[in-house]
């Protein structure tokens, strides 16, 4: 067995890539000699980590030398067109996708109620591919864990989610169901002990070439660069926004900026907090309230507005809609036309 300098995140034996090593040099050559990459530098980066020919030694390095400074936006930029480019030789999905919904957070304090706003726009026609990526071990609720105590069948190949999206317009892929190696990729949190900016791609990448992409962050400025690098990647329509725990949830306890780039351009509106009191209940997360709520049994005084609030900013995207009573209104018509049986059924 080759020791483990010799072996890639793929698990295949290979020499140091020479090619890399200019990489971790031009980040790592302290206060005056170390530079951020150009987007042609970071694209051939990613390349490179995506092809398996870096040593596992350097990928460390690089991601956290580059998680010291945080990620510009130009290495934004070139890591996901990489990504993008890697995931175009791959076979097509076969359907058509409406809306990207990047959920790799992982909920600390309550449900993760931007799961129904997600099936309630399924349940009104809207094609959604939800993905995301689960860290064992955290204390934290990941989405792939909600829908399989749920009952939704999480789709470990691209026949399953096209079969799901053609039943039920909706369909939840894990990270290594989309790539195994961006998933090796994300797993280097167990052995650095911090996240990389590989979690900023895999909100950015939009693998299935969906016509829309919402973007959930948390740490504040990273609304900013996910909007400039929309920008620079000619993205046609993304909404960007600060949720709960940095999932694409609008927290309706607090205002929420909502970014919007679209049409070419960049809006920023800020929508008032829609609960004046706090009503989170961080320490009850039984599933029911969920499907207790979808199915009007019970109504969730948190989960009301988390996900009308969310809904609404979501179809302020997909419909092209300011006005945040129009949407609250757009919002309410799609929630009231739900499937409340839809538990029972799937």
């Amino acid at each position: 067995m080759p020791p483990l300098s010799e072996l890639d995140l793929c698990g295949v034996a290979t020499k140091k890539s020479n090619d890399f090593t200019q990489y971790v040099k031009i980040l790592g050559r302290g206060k005056k000699g170390a530079r951020s990459l150009t987007v042609e530098e970071a694209e051939h980066a990613m390349s490179l980590l995506l092809a398996c020919q870096v040593a596992p030694e350097q990928s460390g390095a690089f991601w956290m030398l580059i998680r010291i400074r945080e990620e510009t936006v130009e290495e934004t930029v070139g890591f996901t067109s990489a990504v993008r480019k890697h995931l175009a030789q791959k076979t097509p999905l076969g359907h058509k996708v409406d809306l990207d919904w990047p959920a790799y957070a992982g909920k600390r304090n309550e449900l993760p109620w931007f799961l129904l706003a997600a099936l309630a726009l399924a349940n009104s026609g809207v094609h959604i591919v939800m993905h995301g990526h689960t860290f064992d071990g955290e204390d934290r609720l990941y989405v792939e864990q909600t829908i399989k105590q749920l009952g939704i069948s999480v789709c470990y190949s691209h026949q399953q989610a096209q079969h799901a999206l053609a039943e039920q317009c909706f369909a939840y892929m894990p990270l290594t169901a989309i790539d195994k190696t961006l998933g090796d990729l994300m797993d280097l949190k167990y052995v650095l002990g911090l996240r990389s900016p590989v979690n900023t791609i895999v909100r950015m990448m939009n693998p299935f070439s969906a016509d829309h992409s919402v973007h959930g962050v948390f740490h504040r400025g990273y609304d900013e660069l996910h909007m400039a690098a929309c920008e620079q990647l000619g993205d046609a329509s993304v909404l960007v926004f600060r949720g709960g725990n940095g999932e694409a949830e609008v927290n309706p306890e607090r205002d929420v900026t909502l970014g919007k780039w679209q049409h070419g351009a960049a809006s920023w509106t800020t929508w008032p907090k829609a609960e004046k009191e706090h009503k989170r209940l961080k320490h009850q997360l039984d599933l029911s309230r969920l499907t207790e709520h979808w199915c009007g049994n019970q109504i969730d005084q948190f989960g009301q507005q988390a996900v009308r609030q969310t809904l609404a900013s979501v179809v302020g995207l997909l419909y092209d809609v300011a006005s945040h009573d129009e949407c609250l209104t757009l919002a309410d018509t799609i929630w009231q036309k739900r499937n409340k049986a839809y538990f029972g059924s799937v």
